[in-house]
Order: structure tokens, then C-alpha cells, then sequence
């Protein structure tokens, strides 16, 4: 009943005294309200959040925006069952709409920046920047009772539809007692030393493009009809 109360004054202060200046003020209290909803969810770094509608009092009635800007510096997630952090993240949506106990969202799109450290995890093995856009990795393997080194850097390509990076256009360097030379190995036989890194994002998002570079491999996500339940 007070709640409700509250939202009432606001309403009557936004249309019937505030104009312009109380309807900003209301869409910026709203704002600050979502980033101290979303809490820890949203890890230790600093978060923004943009609402969109014009007048952003008639939120109050539908309980849904047009669209959003949102911008977090730290972003603890789970990727394929491993957790990780993702830095500089930024997102623009369609229209949001708040439930009972969830938030659903008709678009979405966004980018962020995953450590080397964390895509090592995703993939099962060692994952370093090789330069010109080319991801690497070394690791040993065992041929006919001696260990050899191999490394590979590739450049990846995500595979929309199977939500997997694959790795393409690889160089191949094979070691031996520490001594590198370069082979030549088709995509099928890389394909079967390296196998396709699986991405498994939460909420239905899809993993759209990978970019490597020296501070990170930037990332590209997007998704439909998501529903995230209200923290």
C-alpha cells in the first residue's frame, strides 16, 4: 500500500509540477534503482544503466522501456560450466519488461572482453595471443613412445549455429627436445589434435563473433526473448 502510494506522488509530482526536469529525474532514480537491484550479479566494478522512453513516467504504467544501455566494468558469469569474468562489457537491448520475478528482454546485443586466462578454461588447454588475430596453443602429445610438442595458432571463427570457435588457417611448429620447426598439416588433421572450443552461454545468448587481441579476445553476443530472473 505505501509502495504504491510512493509511485502515486511521483506520477502526480512528474506530470502535475516536474515537467521536463522531474520526468529526467524520475528516469535517473529508476536507473540508479536497477544497478543497486542488480547487486553482486553485476560484480566488484562500476555499472551503468541507460533507460530509454519518452515520457519515462508511462514506464511506470506499461512496467516496460523501449530499450536500455547498459555498461559494467567486471561481469562474473558462467561460460560452458567454468566460471569466468568479463571485462568491459556493453549492452543495448529492445524492450524490457519487469514481472513478478523476472525481466524479460525481446533484444539484445552486446560485447565484452575475456581474459586468455579464462578462454584457457573454456577450451580445456593452454590458449595465448599469437599476433595478426591468431590464437595459440601448446601441449604434448605422445607419438609412437616419445612426447612431442606441438603448437598451433590459428585464426578463429565462430560457428553460429553449432555455438563452437573453431580454429582455422592453421601454422603448425612441431618440437623436439625443445627444438621447433614448422609442418605442413591439413584443417582435418588439426581438427582432430585441436578440437572446436564449445561455448555454452546462460539465458539462450549466442556467441557471435571473437576478435583476439594483445589485452584479451573481444567478444560479440546477442539473443531473443530472454527472461533473467529478478535477483
Amino acid at each position: 500500500m505505501r509502495k504504491g502510494l510512493v509511485w502515486t506522488l511521483v506520477i502526480v509530482l512528474v506530470l502535475g509540477v516536474g515537467g521536463y526536469f522531474g520526468d529526467n529525474w524520475l528516469r535517473g532514480y529508476v536507473q540508479d534503482r536497477a544497478v543497486e537491484a542488480a547487486g553482486s550479479s553485476l560484480g566488484d566494478g562500476e555499472a551503468t544503466v541507460m533507460l530509454g522512453g519518452t515520457p519515462f513516467v508511462l514506464s511506470l504504467i506499461t512496467r516496460s522501456v523501449p530499450s536500455a544501455h547498459v555498461e559494467v566494468a567486471t561481469l562474473p558469469l558462467e561460460i560452458s560450466g567454468h566460471a569466468v569474468q568479463l571485462t568491459d562489457v556493453v549492452a543495448d537491448t529492445g524492450t524490457v519488461t519487469l514481472g513478478a520475478s523476472q525481466v524479460s528482454i525481446a533484444t539484445l546485443t552486446g560485447s565484452a572482453v575475456l581474459s586468455y586466462a579464462d578462454l584457457s578454461k573454456i577450451a580445456g588447454m593452454p590458449v595465448t595471443y599469437a599476433n595478426d588475430g591468431r590464437l595459440k596453443s601448446t601441449y604434448t602429445v605422445e607419438l609412437f613412445g616419445q612426447k612431442l610438442k606441438f603448437a598451433i595458432s590459428a585464426l578463429p571463427e565462430v560457428d553460429a549455429a553449432a555455438q563452437v570457435i573453431r580454429l582455422t588457417k592453421p601454422k603448425v611448429e612441431l618440437g623436439v627436445d625443445d627444438k621447433f620447426s614448422s609442418i605442413a598439416l591439413s584443417q582435418d588433421q588439426v581438427d582432430a589434435i585441436v578440437k572446436p572450443i564449445k561455448v555454452l552461454l546462460d539465458h539462450d545468448l549466442r556467441l557471435t563473433s571473437i576478435t583476439p587481441r594483445d589485452s584479451g579476445v573481444a567478444v560479440g553476443v546477442a539473443g531473443t526473448n530472454i527472461s533473467v530472473p529478478i535477483p
